[in-house]
């Protein structure tokens, strides 16, 4: 009892920090990922709406291209272009008014001054090319290397640039030569399809900025929450985890503390064969118990490496989850089979009446044999095979057949398989004959038996294995159940070599009337 207080300054002092040193880089990487995301997502909304702008500067373009130029009246802001080459660029009316030609490049600067003058827009365009026939097109530095990246085959450049102390989206694309093109740029040395220059589009990015800072601040805050409630859950589960293992301690001194006092019990009483089977089968689900919880200490070190890791797998994480779960549930399942198991002893024998009755499957209960023995059989090569009906349900209680095949599996591994050195295979076939009474064929291929060692293969204490600490009870276990509690038969066949058959049969019981059925209680289930 002295130690439980060191448990829960360890836990406290080293894997509660470490726990929260794993939520922080978690979180903080998250956070990272979600702020760039954001940015991201802003930055391809507003070159989305630049580059609509641009389309449509490009189609208004191709219209008035189509149609051959377009013609206005003579204004103040709208005199005659000097850099347009046409016989019928200027045009006098009867009434002495003048009309001017506009073409495509003309008509994209006047919408440019346009968008530059409306306040809420405040939008510059521009039209631009490395070989300007206007000079006031050339391109600025930023511009001029958008140009020459589309001469290598770019099809957009896009950037945030600081224009006057403001911050800006500079969108620019290519503009291809069409045929109506060919008029005023054929004399340029320009052909059908090449690049010609481009059309700049700079919109102001200081609204944009302000949204993302804005949702940045509510995603720094939601980290901020998430963080606090984890760290909260981390130091419930760490208190739990303290508790859990101050019961799991209480409960193996409690039961050491028995197995000690029936120990000097059978010295006394001189009921050496029944403290010898009490040991040996309290011993399996202490084994499997220690060992579940060995091997949780194995997954929590995994579950660590994994949270260290810049991504992990969401399906390695729930595998490694899956794995804790099971472990605990077959230490409390363990331990629990271990303290029932005192009880009855305590009432001097193994009683038929203290084995508490209920409905089962008994393709499930060998399934779970199975998964208390993984530990044992993920170490070997020996492949378990099962053949029984999963819907045949049986009345009784279900630990004297746990017991049973979890004897016969660990004797096969034992001694068929040389401590599982060896590669075989073990079949289980289980079913209920046209009598009414279960049937267990249970085979292995490995070493066999000889007739000598057949014939005593059932005697209390008998083993070919005394020297490497075998007992010799079991065998002796499971003849002992078959025929005194489940009133049944168990033959054995065995061949040097060839491997082992096990064949029992015994009466099924059947439930209670429905007056008094008993209803299966699931926290008992194995």
């Amino acid at each position: 009892m002295k130690e439980k207080p060191a448990i829960d300054s360890l836990l406290r002092r080293v894997h509660l920090p470490l726990l929260l040193l794993v939520i922080t880089l978690i979180l903080a990487v998250s956070l990272y990922f979600r702020i760039n995301s954001v940015r991201h997502h802003y930055l391809e909304l507003t070159t989305v709406g630049a580059r609509n702008i641009f389309q449509i500067i490009v189609l208004t373009r191709q219209w008035n291209a189509e149609h051959q130029g377009l013609y206005a009246f003579v204004t103040a802001d709208t005199q005659p272009n000097n850099y347009l080459e046409h016989p019928d660029r200027d045009l006098e009316l009867a009434d002495k008014r003048l009309l001017t030609m506009i073409n495509p490049a003309y008509m994209t600067r006047q919408i440019a001054e346009l968008a530059m003058e409306d306040e809420q827009l405040h939008l510059h365009l521009h039209i631009t090319s490395l070989k300007p026939i206007r000079p006031e097109s050339g391109p600025d530095e930023w511009e001029a290397l958008a140009l020459k990246e589309f001469a290598e085959g770019k099809s957009e450049k896009f950037s945030i640039e600081n224009i006057n102390d403001q911050s800006y989206l500079r969108y620019m694309a290519p503009l291809a030569v069409k045929k109506p093109c060919l008029a005023c740029h054929e004399k340029q040395g320009y052909k059908l399809g090449d690049m010609r220059g481009g059309i700049s589009v700079s919109m102001p990015y200081k609204a944009i900025e302000q949204a993302t800072q804005k949702e940045i601040k509510a995603t720094v805050i939601h980290h901020g929450l998430y963080y606090a409630l984890l760290v909260t859950i981390s130091w419930v589960l760490i208190e739990l985890l303290a508790r859990r293992w101050r019961s799991l301690d209480d409960t193996i001194a409690s039961l050491e503390a028995t197995r000690n006092g029936l120990v000097a019990t059978e010295k006394m009483a001189s009921l050496g064969r029944l403290t010898a089977c009490f040991a040996h089968e309290l011993n399996t689900p202490v084994g499997v118990a220690v060992g579940a919880i060995s091997h949780s200490d194995e997954i929590i070190k995994t579950l660590r490496h994994l949270l260290t890791k810049d991504e992990v797998s969401e399906t390695e994480f729930s595998t490694q989850m899956d794995y804790l779960g099971e472990s605990h549930h077959l230490a409390l399942a363990n331990l629990r089979r271990a303290a029932d198991l005192v009880q009855r002893f305590k009432r001097t024998s193994i009683d038929r009446g203290s084995e508490q009755k209920r409905e089962f499957l008994l393709a499930e209960l060998i399934q779970d044999v199975l998964t208390t023995l993984r530990n044992i059989l993920k170490k070997t090569t020996i492949k378990v095979d099962i053949d029984c009906d999963p819907e045949l349900k049986l009345y009784g209680a279900p630990g004297l057949l746990e017991q049973i095949f979890t004897n016969l599996i660990t004797n096969s591994i034992t001694h068929g398989f040389d401590e599982g050195q060896r590669t075989g295979r073990i079949l289980i076939k289980a079913f209920k004959n046209p009598d009414g009474q279960l049937i267990i064929d249970y085979q292995d291929d490995g070493a066999g038996m000889n007739d000598e060692v057949c014939r005593q293969a059932f005697e209390p204490f008998f083993t070919t294995k005394r020297d490497r600490g075998g007992s010799g009870l079991g065998l002796y276990i499971i003849y002992t159940f078959v025929t005194l509690q489940l009133a049944g038969t168990i033959h054995i066949k065995s061949t040097p070599g060839l491997g082992s058959h096990i064949h029992i049969e015994c009466p099924i019981e059947n439930p209670p009337n429905q007056g008094n059925r008993y209803e299966a209680n699931p926290s008992l289930k194995p």
